[in-house]
């Protein structure tokens, strides 16, 4: 299939196509993070109602991630092959009916076993919906769509989180899975109802050797490295804290119910509005800088959290959000900044980089809290105060 571009230009804010493709991305992303983690506040329900360990609840999040990994390997070579539209299609379709079809499993592992085929086909999104972007925006506007784009991942993670928790507050936990599934389907007819079909798409023999190749480059590049290295620890980091917190809160001292608990993930809104500042910033002192001072503020927040006052907790939260997507949108930029060659290549091994770290936070990390609580979840943000001892290897930017 090739695209007939005679006399077709880019969409631009003028036009409403712009606003068709870029709601119905917003929309699409908004149901994949959502459904992606609505299960997080939601593992201490698990444990107490599936009579299983806080560990083995966590493999609903990391078994789903592991998944999107893969996904993101095979669903974006067939989108290069057969078009980005029909494989994000396709993934929305598969990860409603998912959700819907979990309450009914008979046990946990069947639970767990249709997880893994969501994450996989959550992963088409991610995969394919930058590269539809950046042929059909006009560049001089890509900008505008992506940002818009980027933030509904962050507001879907939120709402999945907030919505979830505080929904089987008063909720079975089935019900509360069945909304997301019914508020997936609206988005899935919806963006099959809005988004315009590919005008610009070209077919590819490429192999998938040839991807790998070019992503397997950077690994001989020790600036490239350290960036892979940061997107790895940021998110293990990051996903252990949000992981375990709802196990962390409803404990002594504070003993918060799941609904209270579910309130704490509007930090995420410091999040959505830090990186746009951040990139302000960047202009004036650099990528680097920027990054580093995101990691700070991350390890910081952190640092907060084991302090037994509900303020500084909240505060502490609050902070990890702000470095971490500070943080994490610096690395991501100079990545792609950093690579002369080869840039989705780069650009995907810091996204699989950046999900294997979410995948090793939310189950590896659990063998800590079992064994030393609170303080031994955060205990791995001291992997990003050893990375600062490998600073030397930035040699600028």
């Amino acid at each position: 299939m090739e695209a007939n571009c005679e006399n077709v230009t880019p969409y631009t804010p003028d036009e409403m196509s712009f606003w068709r493709v870029t709601i119905a991305l917003m929309l699409a992303s908004l149901s994949v993070f959502s459904t992606l983690y609505v299960f997080q506040p939601l593992l201490p329900v698990f444990t107490s109602q599936l009579n299983i360990s806080a560990t083995e609840a966590s493999f609903l999040m990391s078994a789903c991630v592991l998944a999107m990994v893969a996904g993101l390997f095979v669903l974006g070579f067939v989108a290069d092959r057969y078009g980005r539209s029909f494989v994000m299609k396709g993934s929305l379709i598969v990860t409603a009916l998912s959700l819907l079809v979990i309450p009914f499993t008979p046990s946990f592992e069947w639970m767990v076993t249709f997880r893994v085929i969501q994450g996989f086909f959550l992963a088409g999104i991610p995969a394919a919906a930058m590269g539809y972007l950046g042929e059909e925006m006009a560049h001089k506007h890509l900008g505008l769509a992506m940002t818009l784009y980027i933030s509904s991942n962050a507001l879907g993670g939120m709402g999945g989180r907030i919505v979830g928790g505080y929904m089987t507050d008063f909720f079975d936990w089935k019900i509360t899975l069945w909304s997301f599934a019914g508020f997936s389907l609206i988005a899935t007819f919806s963006f099959m109802f809005m988004l315009p079909e590919e005008r610009f798409f070209r077919e590819t023999d490429q192999r998938i050797v040839e991807d790998l190749q070019g992503m397997l480059v950077h690994l001989k590049n020790a600036h490239m490295l350290v960036l892979f290295l940061l997107g790895v620890l940021l998110q293990i980091v990051f996903t252990a804290i949000w992981t375990y917190v709802p196990f962390y809160l409803q404990e002594e001292p504070f003993t918060w119910s799941l609904k209270w608990i579910a309130l704490t993930y509007f930090a995420y809104i410091f999040g959505v509005l830090a990186p746009p500042i951040a990139g302000r910033f960047s202009d004036a002192f650099g990528l680097k800088k920027v990054m580093f001072t995101g990691v700070i503020l991350l390890i910081i927040g952190v640092m907060l959290t084991s302090i037994s006052s509900g303020i500084l907790v909240l505060s502490g939260l609050s902070l990890i959000c702000m470095g971490f997507f500070v943080a994490h949108s610096m690395a991501a930029a100079l990545v792609s900044k950093s690579a002369t060659h080869h840039r989705s290549g780069a650009s995907g091994f810091y996204l699989i980089s950046y999900y294997i770290g979410v995948a090793v936070g939310s189950t590896a990390v659990g063998t800590l809290w079992e064994q030393f609580q609170w303080n031994g979840v955060i205990s791995v943000t001291f992997l990003l105060i050893i990375l600062f001892l490998l600073h030397p290897l930035y040699k600028g930017e």
